[in-house]
């Protein structure tokens, strides 16, 4: 689920005004969804042959975007990946929230469970050509999160992740096609979600990778043990 709003994507030289940067490669595949092993809590990763656009996300601006997702087990997530564009200035912090859901997959209505402003890391993906032929560089951007923090999150519960980088220039996540069978939402700055499809008239999902620890196994397995004394 997701919201955005349209805006005219302006190119001035190498820069991008715009909320919504369209790429080259539009296609859409099934993919993402919860996991459980290496560490990996939940998984709609980077894929050069689905990225479709970028969002706008700069901290001057006030822009957010947001995805849902439902984890398999009980999770302490200690990093948030995602993929980023970035226009002048390169962040090393991503604001993040993680807000649980009321029934009405909204995130209008969903309740702030936890937030920080969290150290990020750039490291060179991929290389994308833009809709107006212009080559932009792809960067991941890994989000740890402090150990003293980190967000404990149950199984089976629908959650929002909150994305926005601490910068104040242009900067854009990546999102594709919808394939995951929701849309994320978009945060223009006016402190309204407001879903993909309707803001800018197509489904659309944000790459990100969740990392951490299942405690809900871990906790399982310790009971097994102690049953045996």
């Amino acid at each position: 689920m997701k919201m955005y709003v349209f805006v005219l994507l302006i190119i001035v030289a190498t820069a991008f005004t715009a909320d919504d940067m369209e790429l080259i490669g539009a296609n859409s595949t099934e993919g993402g969804g919860p996991v459980s092993i290496d560490g990996i809590a939940y998984s709609q990763t980077w894929n050069v042959d689905i990225a479709t656009h970028g969002f706008s996300i700069y901290g001057a601006g006030d822009r957010w975007v947001c995805d849902d997702f439902v984890l398999a087990g009980d999770w302490e997530l200690n990093q948030v990946v995602v993929w980023m564009i970035w226009i002048g200035e390169i962040g090393t912090v991503m604001n993040i929230v993680f807000a649980e859901d009321n029934g009405s997959l909204d995130p209008n209505y969903a309740t702030a469970v936890w937030s920080e402003a969290v150290p990020a890391v750039n490291v060179f993906a991929d290389e994308w050509e833009s809709s107006g032929g212009t080559l932009y560089d792809i960067y991941e951007f890994t989000c740890t999160i402090n150990a003293d923090a980190y967000p404990a999150l149950s199984d089976g519960v629908l959650y929002w992740v909150q994305v926005q980088a601490d910068v104040v220039d242009n900067c854009f996540v990546m999102v594709s096609d919808n394939y995951v069978g929701s849309s994320c939402w978009y945060n223009d700055g006016s402190g309204v979600w407001v879903i993909s499809d309707e803001s800018f008239g197509y489904d659309s999902d944000m790459f990100f990778d969740l990392y951490g620890d299942c405690t809900a196994f871990e906790s399982s397995t310790w009971g097994d043990i102690k049953s045996l004394f």
